[in-house]
């Protein structure tokens, strides 16, 4: 029968081929990016089907008149055979309408889809960017464009719980829907999430916990998400949040390791005048089961008895120092507070069954890495008090007043003597940039300003230490009494960066091109001669050479990212604004960043030989680009700096170190606190940049706190008065593009012509 079906053969025939020609075609177009359309293959492979078939059909006619019956009684299996051909016509007819359909389905991606996926990339919307592309590629649409797209908006993280086996889910956090997005059951190892605040959704033995976080924390060891062990009864008065395993982020003590602290729930308010009168009522100030006495602070031992007859009020009645008679002043029910020592904060904690928050606690609690967006709405009038729970004062984590109206007592030592506890967010009578920075006063202190707020901790499934309440001192510097140094001694400092290998033979090829932009890859001898100091230049190739180079030093995160691909395209979307005006950004790869990584894995200064030495690295680095700038004949020799955060803290040494910048940019800079060996201490050479900078800065910038950091850094710099400029803007730990490339481009043209 199969012999003689000359139909069934060529069906069969042609299906085997279709599939192979479209197998080919994808091959072609994944390998050697050269695409045809779906419907172009689609109509050959028409063509081919009508012409096979007529060609069948006439073939098949003649064999039929030449063809003799011999033996009448064979089997007429004809029927079996018009079946068969039926089922391959149609398996045809599913193959074209399921391969339209698809090219349609792709059509679609390019001239519909994938255009309003650019622009909202561009614009910096990653929730559109990462549903739509999510959604595509569900639909199992292979689209190198859209995957590309789909892994810029996203990265990998682990995720873990305690206890385990927990169902978690996310969302992106402007969603006012219950669309939560499954990710599966904990522990969950590199698994992808977009590069943004999310929201995530704990569900276990039918109750659900809710939590914030960003893959920047899941990747600094901040992804172990630790339960409360019983059932939790919402509490309008009280936030829960879950245990974690946090980093301090106050400017100077950030570089501390990850502590682990178990569920708590914190007041959202501080507490009122009203609510401790309850305290003083109720004989608090009489029963020493409430306070921390005895206690030995300095060699001196300081008893109940004697101690808390101290705790006074304006005329020797027991209360904080601000009330009389016991009694708070008149119409101030609702203010927080104050006037109390943290002996006090915590006896009333006690009181209440409660405590007060250690410092880990309360610096997660005030999500202080958005504190531009509330701390100019907090109470630093100067003036007077306000009631609490002023609902513009919302921290975005439902807390009020945590930054301003009164300053809040916490557990933990903030001292080498032990005499001073930390007491945080600020008062109404300090400047708003208090709330960024960790503070101490000693724990007799009584001042109008120093109030608390209650902490409720929670059972969970883990043994965990007290670690979170042990004392945390912070490295503070007065830079501006720091000793200086000598010439003499500087040219000493200065020649550790002078002897490096200056073979300048470069190696170059194309690393990537989008549209006119295109970055070429350098490859030259490393510093010491035992390698390669590869590096990457970002031009505008429909402006013709010579460029204006700008040399580029980058933030922390290059030290974290090790997928260079991933960087240059992102840097291609940082520095289109410079390319556009005929710079080209010469970006060096230096030692311990992207592809050079190596066993560093923080930026922040320490006293430690491997430390001294990466500096020296970088600085030669740095010098030798500078070379082979000079070498080329498209690069001219307006050169410029650009340094970002930790470029930004670079800068310091860098621009002392050689004098062949023309003048330089630092976008988010300052000193750090901690301190590394004097012959590569950052604030030693800043007297010694001679060219024009200017510092753009954020006045609520956690890691380089104004008053002591950004502005001793200004203060120090050599550079003229009136080459030198630092500007503000109301901002965290960033500048707004808009502004930065205002006041970029302006330095630039200003002395750079």
């Amino acid at each position: 029968m199969f012999k003689k079906n000359k139909y069934f053969k060529f069906l069969f025939g042609f299906i085997v081929f279709a599939f192979s020609f479209l197998e080919g075609s994808d091959i072609i177009d994944r390998r050697f990016n050269i695409s045809i359309e779906s419907n172009t293959i689609l109509i050959i492979l028409l063509i081919a089907l009508i012409i096979g078939l007529i060609y069948t059909y006439y073939e098949n006619k003649s064999d039929k008149n030449t063809e003799k019956i011999k033996d009448n009684t064979t089997p007429n299996n004809s029927n079996y055979a018009s079946y068969l051909n039926i089922c391959l016509s149609l398996l045809i007819i599913i193959l074209f309408y399921f391969y339209f359909n698809k090219g349609k389905s792709n059509k679609e991606i390019l001239e519909k889809i994938l255009p309003s996926i650019h622009t909202a990339y561009e614009d910096g919307n990653i929730e559109f960017v990462f549903t739509e592309t999510k959604k595509i590629l569900e639909k199992s649409h292979k689209n190198t464009l859209i995957e590309s797209y789909y892994n810029k908006v996203t990265t990998s993280v682990s995720i873990y719980s305690s206890p385990s086996n927990t169902d978690l889910y996310f969302k992106f956090p402007r969603d006012t829907t219950n669309n939560w997005i499954y990710l599966g059951k904990t522990p969950l190892e590199n698994i992808k999430v977009p590069q943004k605040f999310i929201k995530l959704k704990f569900l276990h033995n039918e109750q659900e916990f809710f939590t914030g976080t960003h893959p920047y924390y899941l990747n600094d060891n901040d992804n172990l998400f630790i339960l409360p062990k019983e059932k939790i009864e919402a509490n309008e008065k009280y936030k829960l949040f879950l245990g974690r395993n946090l980093r301090l982020r106050f400017p100077g003590i950030d570089h501390l390791p990850n502590v682990k602290i178990r569920p708590y729930q914190i007041a959202k308010n501080e507490v009122s005048n009203i609510e401790y009168q309850d305290f003083v009522n109720d004989g608090g100030y009489k029963n020493p089961e409430y306070w921390d006495f005895p206690i030995t602070i300095e060699g001196n031992i300081y008893t109940f008895e004697e101690t808390v007859k101290k705790f006074t009020g304006e005329y020797g009645k027991a209360g904080p120092s601000n009330w009389n008679y016991s009694n708070f002043p008149k119409g101030q029910d609702e203010y927080p507070v104050t006037g109390i020592s943290w002996f006090e904060a915590r006896a009333y904690a006690k009181y209440r069954g409660m405590d007060i928050p250690n410092v880990y606690q309360w610096s997660h609690a005030a999500n202080m890495g958005i504190s531009n967006r509330f701390v100019p709405k907090s109470n630093f009038s100067k003036n007077q008090l306000t009631n609490v729970g002023n609902k513009d004062t919302d921290n975005q984590n439902g807390l009020y007043d945590i930054a301003g109206n009164v300053r809040e007592w916490t557990i933990n030592i903030s001292n080498e003597s032990q005499t001073n506890r930390a007491i945080l967010g600020g008062c109404y009578l300090d400047d708003d940039y208090f709330f960024n920075d960790y503070y101490g006063q000693n724990i007799f202190e009584r001042s109008v300003g120093n109030g608390v707020r209650l902490v409720k901790n929670l059972d969970c499934d883990i043994e965990l230490t007290n670690k979170s309440n042990e004392a945390v001192f912070i490295q503070t510097r007065d830079f501006y009494t720091m000793p200086k140094i000598s010439d003499e001694v500087f040219e000493i400092y200065n020649y550790q960066y002078l002897d490096y290998n200056n073979d300048l033979t470069a190696t170059t090829s194309e690393a990537l091109t989008e549209g006119d932009y295109k970055i070429q890859r350098y490859e030259i001898p490393s510093v010491d001669g035992n390698g390669i100091l590869p590096g990457y230049i970002f031009y505008n190739s429909n402006i013709e050479p010579p460029y204006k180079p700008i040399i580029y030093f980058p933030g922390s995160n290059a030290i974290h990212l090790t997928n260079t691909e991933i960087m240059l395209k992102n840097n291609i979307e940082r520095f289109n604004y410079l390319m556009e005006e005929g710079y080209a950004i010469v970006h060096p790869i230096y030692l311990s960043t992207y592809e050079k990584a190596d066993d560093l894995k923080s930026d922040y200064p320490e006293k430690t030989k491997k430390y001294k030495e990466h500096i020296i690295t970088w600085g030669k680095e740095f010098k030798k680009t500078l070379d082979y700038i000079g070498s080329r004949n498209d690069l001219n020799d307006k050169i410029s700096f650009y340094g970002v955060s930790w470029g930004g803290y670079m800068a310091n040494i860098l621009l002392a170190i050689d004098d062949r910048v023309k003048a330089a940019v630092l976008n988010v800079a300052g000193l750090c606190f901690q301190e590394t060996y004097k012959e590569v201490e950052a604030y030693v050479y800043t007297p010694r940049i001679k060219c024009p900078v200017i510092m753009l800065n954020g006045k609520y910038d956690v890691f380089f706190p104004l008053e002591t950091s950004q502005k001793p850094m200004f203060d120090l710099l050599g550079t003229k008065e009136e080459d030198k400029k630092h500007y503000v803007y109301p901002s965290g730990h960033y500048v707004p593009k808009k502004e930065l490339i205002n006041q970029h481009l302006n330095w630039l043209n200003k002395y750079l012509k």
